[in-house]
């Protein structure tokens, strides 16, 4: 696959070259909300107290994962940037420097999990039958995380690189697998017994160890303009670790700080009670269909970024942003559409609970509201990162997360004490400023003089 950047200003062109890049990605935030839903409509139809135990234990289970594997946008970010600038045997050491560090870490991290689940549930759960399930579902599904970092980076530098596609069919064979094995393991077709969560559980993990396999293979085999050399992953370069750290500690810490508060808002939000909490987690599920344009563009954004200034093209780099943004806000009002028209036919595909059913489908309402500054946020959130201003992305997300929508969770929780349905207004007012201080940071263009 070639560099991406040409230089060509045609409009058009720009537009073939933009879906060319967010419809794979598209396509894989599709398969990979879709499998999520998937467990969140079989888990559903188990119990309450089974949904609010894979929602909580996913939570715990990922939230180390989601940090780490962050690392992933300063290796597209670097990446994106020696493609551009015609020199892939950089990129390549660079790819397998982020390899071996996302395994290291991957490992420690399961420990890490099997040691937390049982004291993190029994401290913030009081719901007895919720703590046997979420510590059981905990301790199956973070053996997989050692597969999942390291295809979570190895994909990110596909991209990086200009290649969507393949991190599309990745996700395609590893979530059929999941659909299928959650289809047998949960309620025992086929001759398999039936495990419920656990089978759940087992059926993510082993999805997981197939991506894994499908990515790695891949980039050994060196059929892209990038490769995995694992020679040069046994050796470590400190140059090009000193680098990755620079880019990617504060999407690390970005993402350490929307993990986090989306920990502990869960942890509050429990005590609205497990129907409140078990609606919030199917209209979550619902609400990450908005996600999948938001990020196919941002992915084009990013790599379209990183490649331009790569190539000394800081004008095409802005002009790109622009128009992956414009694609995002026509599909993501759309989807607020959906969501604000047809909440109750949503939800009746999560659950079959009406009690749960009925408050999620006023949360998904309200979330129709928060697409258009959705948009805008994780589009020209993904092109600064792309140009290497994590900082900046950090920066606004700190201000977002902990000065904006927690404190607005707390007041409704605890102070006003509120329906769940009042923390999703709190979620559409963080958007708005959000996405207002992301477009400030874009429109001043220091982002176009960072130097990689």
């Amino acid at each position: 696959m070639k560099a991406l950047n040409n230089g060509n200003s045609n409009s058009n062109s720009l537009q073939n070259t933009i879906f060319r890049l967010a419809l794979p990605a598209i396509l894989e935030n599709i398969l990979n909300t879709a499998v999520w839903m998937f467990d969140t409509a079989m888990i559903g139809r188990l119990s309450a107290e089974a949904l609010s135990a894979v929602g909580f234990g996913s939570q715990l289970a990922f939230t180390l994962v989601n940090i780490v594997s962050a690392m992933g946008i300063g290796t597209s970010a670097i990446v994106a940037r020696y493609i551009g600038a015609n020199e892939p045997e950089k990129a390549n050491k660079v790819i397998s420097q982020s390899f071996i560090v996302s395994l290291i870490i991957s490992v420690f991290l399961l420990g890490a999990n099997l040691f937390l689940a049982r004291p993190f549930f029994i401290s913030t759960i009081e719901d007895q039958q919720v703590i046997k399930l979420g510590i059981q579902y905990v301790k199956i599904v973070s053996f997989g995380i050692v597969f999942l970092i390291p295809t979570m980076v190895l994909n990110a530098a596909l991209r990086g690189a200009g290649n969507t596609k393949l991190p599309m069919f990745s996700a395609l064979v590893a979530n059929l697998l999941n659909v299928v094995g959650d289809y047998v393991l949960i309620f025992g077709y086929y001759g398999f017994p039936r495990m419920e969560v656990k089978g759940a559980a087992i059926a993510t993990t082993l999805s997981q160890m197939v991506g894994f396999i499908i990515t790695f293979v891949y980039l050994i085999a060196g059929q892209d303009i990038v490769r995995l050399n694992l020679k040069d992953s046994i050796k470590i370069d400190m140059d090009v670790i000193k680098q990755l750290y620079k880019l990617s500690m504060p999407s690390c810490l970005e993402e350490f700080s929307h993990s986090g508060s989306r920990l502990l808002s869960s942890i509050w939000i429990t005590r609205l009670g497990t129907v409140a909490f078990a609606a919030h987690q199917v209209a979550v599920s619902a609400e990450s269909m908005s996600f999948m344009p938001g990020y196919g563009f941002a992915v084009a954004a990013s790599t379209l970024a990183g490649q331009n200034l790569g190539a000394r093209q800081p004008e095409e780099a802005e002009r790109s942003a622009i128009a992956s943004l414009k694609l995002a806000l026509i599909l993501m009002s759309g989807v607020g559409l959906v969501f604000l028209i047809f909440s109750h036919q949503l939800m009746s595909l999560f659950t079959t609970i009406d009690e749960v059913k009925n408050l999620a489908a006023a949360c998904i309402r309200v979330a129709a509201f928060e697409q258009p500054t959705l948009a805008v946020s994780m589009v020209l959130g993904g092109a600064l990162r792309g140009a290497g201003d994590t900082p900046g992305t950090f920066k606004v997300g700190l201000i977002g997360t902990w000065l904006v929508r927690l404190p607005l969770i707390f007041a409704v929780v605890f102070i006003f004490k509120k329906t769940v349905i009042y923390v999703w207004v709190a979620t559409v007012i963080q958007f708005v400023v959000e996405a207002g201080l992301m477009y400030l940071r874009f429109r001043k263009g220091h982002w176009k003089k960072i130097a990689i």
